[in-house]
């Protein structure tokens, strides 16, 4: 990192040959903040002249407060009490780290919204602009509401899903427009697949089971206590003839309700719905050729008989099965080299009188 000082009280720094910031008094800011109707539109920053506000630098630390706080969490085991923003925990002044985030999120998007609006996409980048699209769609939507009419989406946006809502639609639109640009061919496609299969397309892991399973729910889908005896007492006789050399084919064909599933893969991948699932749990923890105890899931008694098993990162998801997978992960990362492009000659003006009058957490 390299620093110059001027003689005009400003201090300019290159950052890793990336980023060209400029810390300016309010002085540099004047003119651009003198026609601010409201606290919230005053510059905070500029971005190759385009404005950053207070509010979008606001929004930005709503956005992170949450990440900051599990990110202290997570490493210093750090609880939220009334001194937590503004005390060192390992070295890291959680505030200090909040607005760094906050303010790298509102640079990283004001470059988002200025190449969309490069691309034709979007129009006024303002945020002023934004507030007043914010209000006209919720008018809209309000009186299509009122005349019985079908909207999509909710009835009335807040801000941060609107936000979210103009974001997406504008970073899909320009992309879009890249890809007709470039047109990846198979072979760039193939190539693409090649290089980062091992980060995008590892096979997640799964586990094939072939199984046996009874019902004990009654006609109207309640638990019948009955049925549930009796089926505990026909897979224990399954697992007497299982343990007897009998195929596992054969017992399922057997003893199995008719019509039900004989095979079922788990896949490890998904670990919040497997976790619910005894089924899923079983399978994660067998070996192929294994055979499970009963399992009650759901009114069913199941025996789980492992036929084949993957291992998380062991395999890759082959080309042919993902190839418009692929060519989404293509677009996307050339639309991140665009951003990253335009965000390492971007030049940063920030207003460090103002920054430091927000340094405050109840100012947020």
């Amino acid at each position: 990192m390299t620093r110059q000082t001027s003689s005009r009280n400003k201090l300019t720094w290159t950052i890793a040959g990336l980023l060209v910031l400029t810390v300016c008094t309010s002085a540099a800011f004047a003119r651009g903040n003198s026609e601010a109707n409201d606290p919230g539109d005053e510059i905070i920053a500029t971005v190759d002249g385009v404005p950053i506000t207070v509010q979008e630098f606001k929004r930005a630390i709503q956005i992170n407060k949450p990440r900051v706080m599990n990110y202290f969490h997570e490493k210093y085991g750090a609880e939220q009490v009334s001194s937590f923003w503004t005390t060192s925990i390992g070295g890291e002044v959680p505030l200090d780290k909040l607005q760094k985030a906050a303010f790298d999120e509102s640079v990283d998007i004001k470059v988002r919204q200025m190449v969309a609006k490069e691309q034709g996409v979007l129009g006024d980048i303002s945020y002023r602009d934004f507030l007043k699209q914010l209000e006209q769609e919720n008018e809209r939507r309000a009186k299509a509401t009122a005349k019985g009419q079908v909207i999509y989406g909710p009835i009335q946006y807040n801000e941060e899903a609107y936000f979210a809502y103009i974001m997406t639609n504008a970073a899909t639109t320009v992309k879009q427009k890249l890809e007709e640009k470039l047109r990846p061919d198979e072979v760039t496609l193939k190539s693409f697949y090649d290089q980062h299969k091992k980060e995008l397309y590892a096979h997640p892991g799964e586990v094939k089971v072939s199984i046996i399973s009874l019902s004990y729910l009654d006609s109207t889908q309640h638990i019948d206590q009955d049925k549930k005896e009796q089926a505990y007492k026909q897979l224990k006789e399954a697992e007497t003839k299982l343990a007897a050399g009998v195929s596992f084919a054969k017992i399922a064909k057997s003893y199995s309700d008719p019509g039900t599933e004989q095979e079922l893969i788990i896949h490890l991948g998904n670990v919040r719905q497997n976790s619910r699932s005894p089924v899923a749990r079983a399978a994660e923890s067998m070996e192929p050729g294994e055979t499970s105890g009963i399992i009650d899931e759901n009114g069913r008694l199941y025996i789980l008989n492992c036929i084949a098993k993957t291992e998380p990162g062991t395999a890759y998801r082959s080309y042919d099965e993902i190839r418009e997978q692929v060519r989404k992960d293509f677009i996307d990362s050339k639309y991140e080299e665009m951003i990253c492009h335009k965000l390492s000659k971007a030049v940063v003006e920030v207003d460090q009188d103002l920054l430091n009058s927000l340094q405050s957490f109840e100012s947020f």
